[in-house]
């Protein structure tokens, strides 16, 4: 699965209950795991270390070297020794030291039923780890690489002995109480156990944890060895060894994917809400712009309608100085196209807009002639001129009417 940069938070058993160690975080102690779920920042990766109570931890040495072969005889070893169906197993293994034909390891098992009642604070609030791994690996993993060490540190009430071997847990067991009477009178037999399993118990030094230093007499005055005061609060090496269910895993990645698909969402929709932010924006922009142009408009009315005024009164007067539109112009024009002096004006009328002439002709042929004439008149340019068909009169001659509409 993939991972952000951010270094995983990392929850461990503590002397008493849990301790919740995080980077560049002072450690902090729960009481409950759904406390220190409670606890985590959103987002924060989680590796839950295992008290060796909920662990089978055991050492092993087997006739190969390939990793592949050790897994499946790890299996069938697992399938014989343990108390449940090998299914409901978690597994896995540290190659602690190969030889030309064999291999020594400790493998780790847990059941997934207790897993999951362990692990249910921390699924119940979204927060299901990572990686599983037993504490006491991690306290190996601290070791130096080069030594054989005695590790002794308390684990919810109990004391844990781990023998170190090259920065690899090699034997490990638990001491029910935390006073040094208790653990004087268990090391011989524990030593014993560990040295007819095959774990080495020539060590250089204890290495305990600072929160037993009453335990360091004891040590020192059985052991004969120096013994160290180190805190296990600080970073601790991950080994390389998960005890994480299957089927946890794929709920992992199904929350990843989900969590991927919302952040999508949450963009999208942020992206959607920025574009209708910039609608609105354009929209007010364009209200005001349209504001501005209606208060020019509004400013310029005055002017505008001054202009029709002026407008107005010059189409007014417009009569009075254009020569075309004279009355003695006009009827100049309607005298100078008579064809012949028999055709007789009987009834002229102008306006300022319009004129109109009435007359008779001697014939029907005169009178459409004399309405062609005014028609092609340039003098008569600014009139649109219209004439009904001459009307025959009992005498035989043709009255005509002509009409002049100004031009628009």
């Amino acid at each position: 699965m993939k991972k952000t940069g951010a270094a995983p938070a990392l929850l461990t058993p503590d002397a008493i209950a849990w301790r919740l160690l995080r980077a560049g975080v002072p450690p902090q102690k729960f009481a409950t795991l759904a406390e220190a779920a409670a606890a985590l920042p959103a987002g924060t990766h989680l590796h839950l270390a295992l008290p060796c109570q909920a662990v089978l931890l055991e050492r092993m040495t087997l006739p190969a070297t390939d990793r592949a072969e050790l897994a499946g005889m790890v299996h069938l070893q697992l399938e014989k020794s343990l108390p449940f169906p090998i299914e409901d197993v978690s597994a896995d293994f540290l190659i602690v030291e190969t030889g030309e034909t064999e291999s020594t390891l400790v493998s780790a098992a847990a059941q997934h039923g207790q897993l999951a009642a362990l692990c249910a604070p921390l699924r119940e609030r979204g927060r299901p780890p990572e990686k599983i791994t037993p504490f006491a690996m991690h306290i190996a993993a601290a070791c130096p690489a080069d030594e054989t060490v005695l590790a002794v540190y308390p684990e919810q009430g109990q004391l844990v002995v781990a023998i170190c071997e090259k920065g690899r847990l090699a034997w490990t067991q638990v001491v029910p109480a935390l006073d040094a009477d208790t653990l004087r009178d268990a090391l011989p037999q524990l030593l014993l156990s560990a040295e007819m399993e095959g774990a080495p118990v020539a060590f250089s030094r204890v290495r305990l944890a600072g929160e037993c230093a009453p335990l360091a007499g004891p040590l020192r005055e059985f052991l004969q060895i120096p013994v160290e005061s180190v805190s296990f609060d600080g970073d601790l090496p991950e080994p390389a060894i998960n005890l994480v269910p299957a089927s946890w895993q794929a709920d992992v990645e199904r929350g990843a994917r989900a969590a991927n698909w919302r952040h999508r969402i949450i963009g999208a929709a942020v992206l959607w809400l920025l574009a209708i932010a910039a609608a609105f924006a354009y929209l007010a922009w364009l209200k005001a712009e349209a504001g501005q142009v209606a208060a020019k408009v509004r400013a310029t009315q005055p002017a505008l309608q001054a202009l029709e005024a002026r407008r107005a009164r010059w189409k007014t007067f417009e009569p009075a100085f254009d020569p075309q539109r004279y009355v003695v112009e006009v009827l100049f024009q309607v005298s100078k196209n008579l064809p012949n002096s028999e055709i007789r004006i009987t009834e002229f009328d102008v306006s300022a807009a319009q004129w109109r002439v009435v007359g008779e002709a001697p014939t029907a042929s005169v009178a459409i002639d004399y309405m062609a004439k005014l028609k092609a008149e340039p003098g008569l340019d600014a009139f649109t001129i219209d004439a009904k068909p001459p009307q025959l009169l009992p005498n035989d001659h043709a009255q005509f009417n002509i009409n002049g509409k100004l031009k628009p």
